[in-house]
């Protein structure tokens, strides 16, 4: 189950990324989803980045819509942050020997119930990498 969930994260990232949209937008998933995200770069020394995707879909990077991502995409990140215990990562995980021109990466998920941010210097932190899921 956790592969089907990874490829979910990873498909609304490259969505997010520039990738193809989905034809079916947000009506096509079923429903609303209770839980939006935001994630990107910050600090070292490469231009920010910074994408949200909102409860219905809506994919913002840069200020600008980009893309509507099925409801179920959405559905698939708030199940796979719940799976990796995203909301007790610690809020800034520092790896050792990262260098300090090297870009945090930072993932917000907002429910009802609470809102975490954890940003991340360095990759040695499994799973806030699961939900990131940087595309490459």
């Amino acid at each position: 189950m956790r592969t089907a969930l990874v490829a979910s994260a990873l498909a609304v990232v490259l969505l997010a990324g520039g990738g193809a949209a989905s034809g079916g937008g947000a009506a096509s998933g079923g429903g609303v989803a209770s839980g939006s995200f935001a994630f990107g770069t910050a600090g070292g020394n490469v231009v920010p980045r910074h994408v949200t995707i909102s409860a219905t879909g809506r994919v913002v990077e840069r200020g600008l819509r980009t893309k509507t991502i099925d409801v179920a995409a959405v559905h698939g990140l708030l199940t796979l942050a719940t799976a990796e215990r995203f909301f007790s990562l610690p809020k800034r995980i520092e790896c050792a020997g990262t260098l300090p021109d090297v870009a945090a990466l930072y993932v917000t998920v907002r429910t009802p119930a609470r809102t975490r941010t954890v940003t991340v210097h360095g990759s040695c932190n499994r799973r806030f990498a699961e939900l990131y899921a940087s595309p490459r």
